[in-house]
C-alpha cells in the first residue's frame, strides 16, 4: 500500500482489552476458498425509518385558511418533528437482540443486514464485547453462516461505487462481507462504536493489507455511489499482537471513533472488511457498541474558522469525524489525546 498523509486520518482513541481468555488458533483458518458464495440475508426489521405518511409534512398554510386550521397545522408538525427525534436511535448496536434459542447466550444481527461471513460472539473468541455480551464479527472468511463474496457485490450491497474501495485502500479488494442499518439523526448527533481489527496475515504488511472500514450516507439515495466510505484500519496497524484470538494470530488494540452527523436525516450506517491483493489468509473485525447520541445541537459547520458557537466547538472537539454533503471530514481542535 502507498504512504497515506498522516493529517488525513486522525489516530483513534484506543481502548485496553480486558479478555484473558486463551484458545487455540485454528489451522484451517488460512484455506484457500476459490468459488465461494455469499448470501445478503435479512435479520429483522428497521424500526427507525418515518414513512412520508408519518410525518405529515404541511405543504401549503395560506392566508385565507381559517385560523384553527392553522394552529392545528402547527400542532401537528411539531409533534411530527418530535416523534422524529424521540425515535433518533440505532436499534441493537450492541448486538444482544433476541436469542434464536431459549438458553443461547449470543445474542443476533436484528434491526442489521448482512452479506458475507458474518456471526455473533461473546467473549469466547478471545476478546470481550466492550458493551453487554455480544459483538459482530465480520470477515473475509467462509463459515457456517456463509462465505465472503466479491467486491463488487459488498460494494453493491453497502451503496458504494464498484472499484471505490480499490481507491481508498490503495490497493486490490479482491473479496469481503458487510452488515448495515438504517437509522434517523438530527443535526448535532454523534455517531460512535468500538472495533477491534483480527488477522491471520504476517504483519506489518503492504501487499496483503487487509483492510476494514465504515460507510455512511443518505437512504433515500440507494443508487450505486451514494454513500462515503473510510477506512479505519489495516493490518499495517502497529497495535497488532497475539491475544490468544481463536481463529486468529493477531488484534489490535480496540478503539473508538465518533462521528458527528452535520444534517438531519434518514441515513444507512455500514461496516465491512475485505481481503487486499489475494484471497487465501483471512482477517475479520469486530464491531460493538454502535451507538447515535443525541446532543441538541442544530447544523454546525465544523472545517470553517470562525464559523463555530461555543455550543458547536464544544461538540466537534469531542469527536473524530464530521459527515456532510462532501463525505467525511477529520475534525478540527479534537481532545482526542491519541491525535
Amino acid at each position: 500500500m502507498a504512504d497515506r498523509n498522516p493529517n488525513t486520518t486522525p489516530e483513534i482513541e484506543k481502548k485496553t482489552s480486558n479478555s484473558q481468555s486463551s484458545v487455540s488458533i485454528n489451522a484451517d483458518a488460512t484455506a484457500v476458498r476459490d468459488g465461494e458464495d455469499g448470501t445478503d440475508s435479512v435479520n429483522g426489521s428497521n424500526g427507525n425509518t418515518t414513512s412520508e405518511d408519518e410525518t405529515n409534512p404541511i405543504t401549503d398554510l395560506t392566508n385565507s385558511a381559517p385560523q384553527e386550521d392553522v394552529s392545528e397545522a402547527r400542532r401537528t408538525e411539531s409533534e411530527a418533528q418530535q416523534s422524529l427525534i424521540s425515535i433518533s436511535s440505532i436499534n441493537n448496536g450492541s448486538f444482544e437482540g433476541n436469542p434464536p434459542e431459549p438458553g443461547d447466550d449470543r445474542g443476533t444481527f436484528d434491526n442489521f443486514r448482512t452479506i458475507g461471513d458474518t456471526s455473533i460472539e461473546t467473549e469466547d473468541i478471545g476478546i470481550a464485547p466492550t458493551d453487554a455480551e455480544s459483538q459482530a464479527l465480520i470477515t473475509t472468511g467462509f463459515s457456517d453462516s456463509g462465505g465472503s463474496v466479491e467486491e463488487s457485490d459488498l460494494s453493491e450491497f453497502l451503496g458504494l461505487t464498484s472499484g471505490s474501495l480499490d481507491t481508498l485502500l490503495d490497493g486490490n479488494a479482491t473479496e469481503g462481507s458487510g452488515i448495515k442499518q438504517t437509522f434517523t439523526a438530527q443535526a448535532g448527533d454523534i455517531i460512535e462504536f468500538d472495533y477491534t481489527l483480527l488477522t491471520n496475515e504476517a504483519t506489518p504488511t503492504q501487499t496483503f493489507n487487509d483492510s476494514a472500514f465504515f460507510s455512511l450516507g443518505k437512504s433515500s439515495d440507494d443508487s450505486s455511489g451514494s454513500k462515503f466510505a473510510l477506512e479505519i484500519a489495516d493490518t499495517s496497524d502497529p497495535t497488532f499482537s497475539d491475544k490468544s484470538v481463536e481463529g486468529y494470530l493477531e488484534a489490535t488494540d480496540t478503539k473508538t471513533i465518533k462521528v458527528a452527523i452535520s444534517e438531519a436525516g434518514t441515513y444507512e450506517l455500514g461496516f465491512g472488511i475485505v481481503d487486499l491483493s489475494d484471497s487465501i489468509v483471512d482477517s475479520g473485525i469486530l464491531v460493538d457498541d454502535v451507538k447515535l447520541i443525541s446532543t441538541g445541537v442544530g447544523p454546525f459547520s465544523p472545517s470553517v474558522e470562525g464559523t463555530q458557537t461555543e455550543t458547536d466547538g464544544a461538540i466537534t472537539s469531542d469527536v473524530d469525524f464530521t459527515f456532510g454533503n462532501n463525505g467525511f471530514e477529520p475534525a478540527s481542535g479534537s481532545s482526542n489525546p491519541a491525535q
